[in-house]
């Protein structure tokens, strides 16, 4: 068979080659397989060390409102009542208002009555958010069978502090003043995203809050106490989730520093180490951007690794440095529901280097994201936890190596602009006799063949666990994990979990052969936490003959560990 190439010079020609010989070799590396495999870049070993989920650190908070003492019983003389009068309703419906206490027109009522009456009031406006608004019958001299009832919305008229934390004083006031609350009726909603904002800052612990009677009738004030956070914490943590070729055996770091000016920054150190000279590390700093809650920071990685196992005979390694900027907004901020909007850039620089055919090839990316993400705690079913996100991927990837361009041109064509759509749901569901049941479901979709730091990976410690790190990549894919779990003792449960996922290679073919994967697999394992140190293992077995990219162990056991500090 003859080809022809029209006006192509013969050193194009001679890079191709020299890309398609690194191919060839790394085949020729490895045992028989029913599917062919390229070695690990730059851009795969950066995709394999973003955690799957990073969200930001959460507080928590309490609201402590006066006590009701009204507890009035339909007793007392009875007189007709004409007409109700309900004064002093500003944010409610009047109407609606009236609606609860006209039954009683027209009738011979008690004073025991009309106070009923008033708490019903009261309790329509606690129903609707006003948490320390109230309606009782005022003293009056009643004519022509005319009562009122008066409602007080209750203002809140100041705000003070008890302020143990790292962050200074006048930040937190700043945050509360930023809301707007004094001078308006007081909305529990509003109230509680107040305190959240206040303990979602680096150094600042529990907040709590609690309104106390104002100088004037329907006012109150509000006292905030703020707690200590921590001024250092972090994790380190050993485990087996690493890619086979650049160590499957890993120590991670992370240290943050809370709150180091006293405004509610944070500085995050974070490194992983493999036992196969993977080397990662990364800076990132972040803080408030004004004061309802918006965050913005900026980023420094950069890794370095050497394939090992069957690719060692390429001498190959390589570089990935990132640099970013990103922020965040809590467009939702409640005690059992939240959403944030985020978005970032990125820098990419990726190298990789063969020294078997003194190969080198250097790559750019520019990225951008935009995400939205939230949670809902509810009582359905005995109580649940769920979550989402939606993102959002633009970039463009600029090959500056020319056998490389020559290459990515004849084949998957990923230079260029791209984008993609990531989707993510989980549940955690209460059930009957102790179990819980937990789903997890994520996919991507893209408009084009991707570089291999944006595909999306289906096999894994967080994929489906009977198949190694790296099985199962392509542009578009999906996944779902399936979990029962039990308490065995206090700390520790015992799942059962099924997995399955699919990864469609290139979106858009452009060799010959199968051009997906389905994985399945289940298996059981144990998670636990004793103080402050954790564990996590499981085995799994993979379901059916789905053909692998490398020699695999079967069953597969994964295990992880730490301390958080």
């Amino acid at each position: 068979m003859s080809h022809s190439f029209s006006a192509a010079p013969s050193a194009t020609l001679s890079r191709v080659g020299r890309a398609v010989l690194v191919t060839l070799a790394a085949a020729a590396a490895l045992p028989a397989l029913a599917q062919p495999v390229a070695p690990p870049d730059a851009g795969q070993v950066l995709r394999e060390l973003r955690p799957p989920i990073d969200v930001p650190p959460r507080g928590s908070a309490t609201l402590t409102v006066p006590a009701d003492t009204d507890t009035s019983a339909d007793i007392g003389q009875r007189f007709l009542v004409r007409q109700i009068r309900v004064d002093g309703v500003r944010e409610l419906n009047a109407a609606e208002v009236h609606a609860l206490v006209a039954p009683l027109e027209g009738t011979q009522a008690s004073l025991g009555a009309l106070r009923q009456g008033a708490q019903r009031i009261t309790q329509f406006y606690r129903q609707h958010g006003y948490i320390v608004a109230r309606a009782f019958v005022p003293a009056q001299q009643v004519a022509d069978g005319v009562v009122t009832i008066t409602v007080l919305e209750s203002e809140l008229t100041a705000f003070s502090f008890d302020n143990r934390s790292q962050v200074r004083t006048d930040v937190l006031a700043g945050f509360v003043e930023a809301q707007g609350l004094v001078g308006k009726p007081i909305v529990a909603d509003a109230m509680d995203r107040t305190l959240l904002l206040l303990s979602d800052l680096p150094g600042v612990g529990n907040v709590s809050g609690n309104l106390k009677p104002g100088a004037r009738v329907g006012t109150s004030d509000l006292v905030v106490e703020a707690e200590p956070g921590k001024r250092v914490d972090g994790d380190l943590s050993l485990d087996n989730h690493g890619n086979r070729y650049t160590g499957q055996n890993r120590a991670n770091a992370r240290v943050t520093f809370n709150s180091l000016t006293g405004i509610g920054d944070r500085l995050d150190l974070r490194g992983t180490a493999s036992d196969q000279d993977l080397l990662s590390g990364r800076i990132a700093y972040d803080l408030p951007l004004g004061r309802n809650g918006l965050r913005g920071g900026v980023a420094l990685s950069t890794t370095r690794y050497e394939l090992g196992r069957e690719f060692a005979n390429l001498d190959a390694s390589g570089t990935a440095n990132t640099a970013s900027a990103y922020a965040s907004w809590p467009l939702l901020r409640g005690l059992n529901q939240n959403v944030w909007l985020a978005g970032s850039v990125e820098a990419r620089n990726l190298r990789d280097r063969v020294g078997l055919t003194s190969s080198q090839t250097d790559k750019k990316a520019r990225v951008g994201t935009l995400e939205a993400y939230g949670d809902l705690a509810d009582a359905l079913g005995g109580g649940g936890y769920s979550t989402w996100r939606v993102a959002a991927t633009a970039g463009r990837l600029d090959i500056d190596t020319p056998a490389a361009a020559a290459f990515d041109a004849a084949g998957p064509r990923a230079a260029g602009g791209y984008s993609k759509l990531q989707l993510g749901a989980s549940r955690l569901q209460a059930l009957p006799a102790g179990f819980t049941f937990a789903v997890q479901a994520s996919g991507q979709m893209a408009r084009k063949n991707l570089d291999s730091s944006e595909k999306f990976v289906v096999g894994g410690a967080y994929g489906v666990r009977a198949y190694p790190q790296g099985e199962g990549v392509g542009d578009d894919g999906w996944l779902l994990n399936l979990e029962l779990r039990h308490d065995v003792v206090p700390g520790v449960q015992a799942m059962v979990f099924y997995d399955a996922g699919g990864a469609r290679f290139s979106h858009d073919p452009y060799a010959a052969g199968r051009n997906h994967q389905t994985l399945r697999g289940y298996g059981v394992g144990l998670q636990g936490q004793w103080k402050d140190f954790y564990a996590r293992t499981s085995i799994a077995w993979r379901e059916g003959d789905a053909p692998l990219t490398a020699p695999d162990r079967r069953p597969r056991l994964w295990l992880a560990g730490g301390w958080r500090f």
